[in-house]
């Protein structure tokens, strides 16, 4: 780590940081030595998750009340007005190019974000996994019978964080300072 003096230096160091650590989490396979029964040849796939959503969230802080970002949900312009969930209306910018409902992006908050960091655990009819390889995104929505089921996959996630990152920085210096923690950095 690096001595910084603008948020916008800072940011471009610790969001490279969380990203490497999240795909080191990705690509770390459990072996029984050491996880027993717990998902022998799985990822780290809570860390990574926390990891990952913790840029989506960062990202997100900084376009609070900025005017000038277009992000649609449910068909209707809107802003990122506060935080908490408001964060994670950045999923659908150019930053991150989703195109998710606002009751997802609500989910990926309560039922993910906010469980993994404060409790450890992910909510009821929720899934993380390793992969979905060419059969969709990072993140998926479906009904079974009268319940939503809501989908996370590290690997895609990994791959969206970084191209978000990379969309960002080109971004950072211009966006950061005239947003709050970029006016507050002391």
């Amino acid at each position: 780590m690096a001595i910084h003096s603008t948020t916008a230096s800072m940011l471009k160091e610790s969001l490279s940081e969380l990203l490497y650590a999240a795909k080191f989490c990705a690509e770390y396979r459990k072996d029984c030595d050491v996880w027993g029964k717990f998902k022998t040849g799985g990822c780290l796939g809570f860390p990574a998750a926390i990891l990952l959503f913790s840029i989506v969230d960062s990202i997100g802080s900084y376009f609070r009340g900025n005017k000038n970002i277009e992000i649609t949900i449910d068909s209707k312009p809107t802003l990122i007005k506060g935080t908490g969930s408001e964060h994670f209306k950045i999923l659908n910018s150019k930053y991150f190019n989703q195109d998710l409902s606002g009751d997802c992006i609500e989910a990926l908050y309560a039922k993910f974000r906010s469980l993994l960091v404060h409790n450890s655990v992910i909510g009821k009819n929720t899934s993380m996994n390793i992969s979905n390889r060419g059969y969709g995104g990072p993140f998926q929505e479906k009904t079974i019978k009268t319940e939503k089921i809501y989908y996370i996959y590290i690997n895609e996630f990994c791959d969206l964080c970084e191209k978000a990152i990379n969309e960002f920085i080109k971004d950072i210096d211009s966006i950061v300072p005239i947003s709050k923690q970029g006016k507050n950095f002391h």
